[in-house]
């Protein structure tokens, strides 16, 4: 197609050019690309003339802000989608569901308003799976009654990339606005079941294939170090942390059952599709090489279908996080192909999905998660004939330093009978106890233990002594790492522990704040921050809600807000877990600039 004859275009939110690269090479021409963010626009420049349209001007620019007059004129399509995070299941995890109560979840306005200068003839916009369930479907309708209301009809449907080449199970929401007096069609699957021909998914080992692997990629891509570092060595190809677990039959286990997300400890099978990668990976987040290290950038690039001679600007977590962000080129041409066609009359040879065809991917999932009942019930019925303690139950000693205090004081654990273990604790010299709590423990699948823990002293430390020695025992008695794995990533929580009992006997503010916090009704939910303040100021002394929640935290309650975690809403906290955070180093407040 002559440069005459191609479509006009221009790219918001154009992050390392996934979408530009796809539209590219169906021939339509981008000549405008916007993003906030400097590696990605360096990424852009650093590709124009190669994988992008040497027409490409790059704006590094806040589109909230950005001033509308510098978009060039008779633009034919307009395409991209604000960050997912605010909608997405990884960026929920420091703050639970956000949506557009997330100020970066109504970015989709700034958008709105593009499309309502520019008047394209269509635009695409893209966005996570997640977005139709945040705030009970709300925020979707919201989007699709802003862009309906500047005279587009909509279309939406949820694809997978790994239907269309891509060696990645990756589900995106794809919205196109056109003003066809038909509906829009979607491209069909090209691999799969849904395929016409039913054609395999493309493998990650046959993807990565014939990519060098210098001394350099060795070094960055070293899992060593760290302690988990030890357990990704037995994890078997295609599975993760639950690996660990007592329902999937692991002897001793490491993990509760869903503690975790699933990317953790995740090792990729090099004969299937991997599950989605990241942005922002941490140190054991997966997808891992199965050969027990991290994938290269180079391999990164082809797992989400770059061509090799697209370059990324940064070192290579600024890589990571830019591939990570971007959208599949490939399943952006096939959506490139479908626009083409039917909005802009030029053939594209390729088939399409018909409205009321219903992709197998839920399906997919369906089995899966049969599949895994399953093996969870066959593990269960094992345990039954071949019972075994998860907990070793057996007498210890050891220190617990309670916060801000340098005394070292002995927890002494007894075991009155099978099931009931007493423990002991001083938060300082004196014998006076200050409250006992009683916990139910149990393996999921065997029987319960019951701890019963004593708190002695006079200081106000004595909560995070409590779950100090509560911690230290279920480290001391089984395999779990900390009492966190028994109760679950806060976004969702799985607990095999239950609090049967606090007897508080003191007056200190912090154990009533405990009190409050062991029910668990009252974790990870938003409150108002005015709530916080009307419940514990005057108690605390504190008649601002930040220094409260400084004073909260410097008790090791992990108090969360905006200022806290960007991902919360402005306005609202949380407290994510139902115990003070048995962690040796001190919780600290760092306020962001809002």
């Amino acid at each position: 197609m002559n440069n005459e004859n191609k479509i006009r275009t221009i790219s918001l939110f154009s992050g390392g050019g996934g979408l530009d690269i796809g539209f590219e090479k169906a021939g339509f021409d981008i000549l405008f690309a916007t993003d906030f963010n400097h590696e990605c626009c360096e990424t852009l420049k650093m590709n124009a003339g190669k994988t992008l349209s040497k027409n490409m001007v790059v704006v590094e620019e806040d589109i909230t802000s950005m001033d509308l007059n510098i978009l060039p004129d008779n633009i034919d399509l307009i395409i991209g989608g604000p960050p997912c995070q605010s909608f997405s299941a990884s960026g929920r995890r420091a703050g639970g569901a956000a949506g557009q109560l997330d100020q970066r979840g109504n970015l989709f306005k700034s958008y709105c308003k593009v499309v309502e200068r520019v008047k394209p003839k269509a635009f695409l916009f893209e966005n996570v799976r997640g977005i139709l369930g945040t705030n009970k479907g709300r925020d979707f309708q919201n989007i699709v009654d802003a862009f309906s209301a500047l005279g587009y009809r909509i279309e939406h449907r949820i694809l997978d990339a790994e239907d269309y080449g891509v060696p990645q199970q990756r589900e995106r929401m794809f919205i196109v606005g056109h003003k066809m007096d038909k509906p829009f069609l979607y491209p069909r699957p090209i691999y799969g079941m849904d395929s016409v021909e039913g054609t395999p998914y493309v493998s990650v080992a046959e993807t990565i294939a014939g990519l060098p692997f210098t001394e350099q990629d060795e070094v960055e891509t070293s899992f060593e170090g760290g302690k988990y570092s030890d357990l990704l060595p037995l994890v078997p190809p295609g599975s993760n942390y639950l690996h660990f677990t007592a329902k999937r039959g692991y002897p001793e286990p490491i993990f509760a059952y869903r503690s975790r997300f699933s990317d953790f400890l995740y090792k990729a099978h090099p004969d299937y599709p991997v599950k989605t990668i990241i942005a922002s990976p941490g140190k054991y987040t997966g997808p891992l090489h199965w050969n027990n290290r991290y994938f290269t950038v180079a391999e990164y690039k082809r797992i989400q279908g770059f061509p090799d001679e697209h370059l990324f600007y940064g070192d290579r977590s600024a890589q990571i996080r830019q591939i990570g962000n971007s959208v599949c080129p490939k399943i952006a041409y096939y959506m490139a192909l479908a626009i083409r066609e039917q909005i802009f009359g030029v053939p594209s040879g390729i088939t399409y999905l018909q409205p009321t065809d219903v992709l197998s991917f839920d399906m997919r999932k369906g089995r899966k998660a049969q599949s895994t009942k399953a093996l969870h019930q066959a593990v269960l019925e094992k345990s039954k004939k071949n019972p075994t303690d998860k907990f070793q139950l057996f007498e210890f000693e050891d220190h617990v330093t309670p916060t801000l205090s340098k005394k070292h004081n002995n927890m002494k654990v007894t075991i009155s009978d099978e099931s009931l273990v007493m423990i002991d604790v001083r938060s300082d010299s004196c014998s006076k106890i200050q409250a006992v709590l009683r916990l139910a423990i149990s393996d999921g699948i065997n029987r319960k233990i019951e701890l019963k823990v004593t708190v002695r002293g006079e200081g106000q430390y004595g909560v995070q002594t409590m779950w100090n020695a509560v911690d230290a025992w279920v480290k001391k008695a089984s395999h779990f790492h900390s009492l966190v794995e028994l109760y679950g990533h806060f976004t969702e929580p799985h607990p095999i522990f239950e609090v049967l009992s606090f007897e508080n006997r003191t007056e200190l503010p912090i154990f009533k704040f405990a009190e409050h916090c062991m029910c668990f009704d009252n974790c990870s939910v938003y409150f108002p921050k005015e709530t916080l303040l009307a419940m514990w100021g005057n108690t605390f002394a504190k008649d601002s809600f930040i220094e409260l929640a400084k004073e909260l935290r410097r008790y090791r309650f992990d108090v969360r807000c905006h200022e806290t975690n960007i991902a919360i809403p402005q306005g609202v906290y949380m407290v994510a877990y139902p115990f003070a955070l048995p962690y040796d180093k001190q919780m600290n407040f760092f306020v962001r600039e809002v």
